[in-house]
């Protein structure tokens, strides 16, 4: 008997041993149309313990207008699984799944902890005990798991789609204001801060007219009790909102999920849209001129480079620059040539004698073919899974979408628990009524308000969280579409290299072994050839070519190999 079988026969068969029992509830937002979704999870979970004596309740865990795209970032639920590894419990009451994880890693991970400390979850939902241990369960925890990822990204997507209308209609938003104004949230404005405006206004004044600096503005304010300091000065000086020209889409967001942190992303100023807005003007288009010219005076002649040139220069340029290692010693190879002119680029290894290893160089056009070879295949393999997922996948969307008959059920419920309500009304208007039948009366209409009200937030719940099949549809498509163009790429460029290749490595034994950033290796095999009858074979001498185990079409543009030292 599994661990998940025992607690149902202790919650299904009055049975009077304790299942020691946690609460989880959470929201992703703290709007106002969410804002009590918390209290009802907690409420429906403590609805449960009421209906089974043998529940004992140890803590409830409430993480509110956190998602759940991450769990670094929810500490209420970190200290769950803090309890759960030091004290243990039996049981997680929730409304559903998604509230715990909407990422597969995470979830993935939440299922082995419970594994390994004989613990399982309740869904209150469904009152539905889940089962880890179970094969077929886990498939369809896998892929409830992707569906509630896949809502995430939906809803990144969403908003992006939201800040391009804005960025259409050149509408500004809380976060375009800045110190001198004010934004109204009732209708979404933005005005000038009459008594912060008059600070700026001095501040452009005592930098242009005389010849201040920001630590000197700074110190001057600082003596009037006005708390800035010398970078917000400097902000200031620069910031063309004072003249009435607002930027909007400076930045953007990349999604992270799982273990990853979204990143906030600076978009260079040509991506940049202008929201005019002279009403907004603080200062003077000729002051703020001037106070730029005496900025960029003042400005030292020795800058430091852009992020990008140092990036690029640490990385190489090359096309395998920062990628080729010797798996002994761990020591990179550097790009070279292997000829006067320049013309043949290879891979070498310095300093490399005291290693066991004796391969010191790779030709680059090797390489080159090796690495379209791999993607290729790997790309082929990817299209190959993606056919045979695909039918299964849409079968258990159409599944976990075709929920309609059972909407429609519990509003049948609802409404036949609404006219049970009208008719007890209609009791409690009869004055002729005893105060023990009033009481009794009034206790069952609390009772049917509080089963309205519980029908009614699973109502919600199901209808809100129904995805579109032509969503899925269409990212199957894309998918498709995507794989068909990696796998008729005909150029290798060093983007395609950074994006598909962890590292390579060359062993002693003459190897190639590539690295994928998804993890899976790829090996080319050494092959010596003693038959020197096909002069596409063999270098010059003193140099014994190596051909690897490739399709009979791409051995012939293999023209080097490995060297040996």
């Amino acid at each position: 008997m599994t661990l998940a079988e025992e607690i149902r026969e202790k919650l299904n068969t009055g049975s009077t041993d304790i299942v020691r029992a946690v609460i989880y509830a959470r929201v992703s937002t703290d709007n106002e149309g969410q804002k009590e979704s918390c209290a009802n999870q907690v409420s429906l979970a403590e609805k449960y313990i009421a209906e089974h004596p043998n529940v004992q309740l140890i803590a409830t865990y409430i993480d509110d207008g956190i998602s759940g795209k991450n769990d670094f970032t929810r500490p209420q639920y970190n200290e769950m699984l803090q309890r759960l590894s030091d004290d243990g419990f039996d049981l997680i009451l929730t409304k559903a799944l998604s509230r715990l994880n909407r990422d597969e890693l995470n979830s993935l991970m939440l299922n082995s902890m419970l594994l390994e400390h004989n613990a399982t979850v309740l869904t209150l939902e469904d009152r539905h005990v889940h089962d880890f241990e179970d094969m077929n369960s886990g498939l369809l925890h896998s892929i409830k798991y992707a569906i509630d990822a896949q809502y995430v990204k939906q809803q990144s997507l969403n908003g992006r789609k939201t800040q391009e209308l804005r960025i259409e209609r050149k509408e500004l938003s809380a976060k375009d204001c800045s110190f001198g104004y004010d934004w109204h949230r009732e209708d979404k404005s933005i005005t000038i801060n009459l008594e912060q405006a008059e600070i700026v206004r001095r501040i452009f004044e005592e930098y242009v007219y005389r010849n201040g600096t920001p630590a000197s503005i700074e110190r001057a304010l600082n003596d009037e009790g006005i708390n800035i300091c010398s970078r917000s000065v400097s902000n200031i000086i620069k910031d063309e909102r004072y003249i009435g020209k607002f930027y909007i889409n400076k930045r953007t967001t990349k999604l992270g999920t799982g273990r990853t942190k979204s990143k906030r992303i600076e978009l260079p100023k040509e991506q940049w849209v202008l929201c005019e807005r002279p009403n907004l003007q603080i200062v003077d288009t000729e002051l703020f001129e001037l106070a730029q010219r005496i900025h960029h005076s003042r400005i030292t002649v020795y800058e430091k480079p852009d992020k990008k040139t140092i990036q690029a220069h640490f990385q190489g340029m090359h096309l395998f620059a920062s990628k080729i290692f010797c798996p002994v010693c761990g020591k990179p190879y550097r790009h070279d040539f292997s000829d006067r002119k320049k013309t043949i680029s290879v891979y070498r290894i310095s300093n490399h004698r005291d290693c066991p290893n004796k391969i010191s160089r790779i030709y680059e056009a090797d390489l080159e073919e090796m690495t379209r070879i791999t993607l290729k295949q790997v790309v082929t393999e990817q299209s190959n899974v993606l056919s045979s997922v695909e039918k299964t996948l849409i079968e258990c969307v159409e599944v976990s979408q075709n929920n309609g008959d059972e909407v429609s059920n519990l509003k049948k419920q609802r409404s036949a628990k609404e006219k049970k309500k009208e008719s007890l009304f209609g009791v409690l208007m009869n004055g002729a009524l005893s105060d023990k039948v009033k009481d009794e009366a009034v206790a069952k209409l609390n009772t049917l308000s509080d089963e309205i009200d519980n029908l009614t937030a699973i109502i919600e719940d199901k209808e809100s969280n129904k995805l579109s099949f032509s969503y899925v549809t269409d990212k199957i498509s894309e998918i498709k579409t995507a794989i068909s163009e990696l796998k008729n790429f005909s150029t290798m460029d060093r983007d395609r290299i950074l994006n598909y290749i962890d590292r390579i490595d060359l062993p002693p034994n003459g190897d190639v072994d590539i690295t994928l950033k998804s993890g899976q290796i790829i090996t080319f095999k050494q092959q010596q050839r003693n038959d020197f009858s096909d002069e596409e074979s063999v270098g010059k001498k003193g140099i014994q070519d190596v051909l690897y185990w490739l399709p009979a079409e791409s051995q012939k543009q293999l023209r080097h190999g490995t060297r040996q030292q």
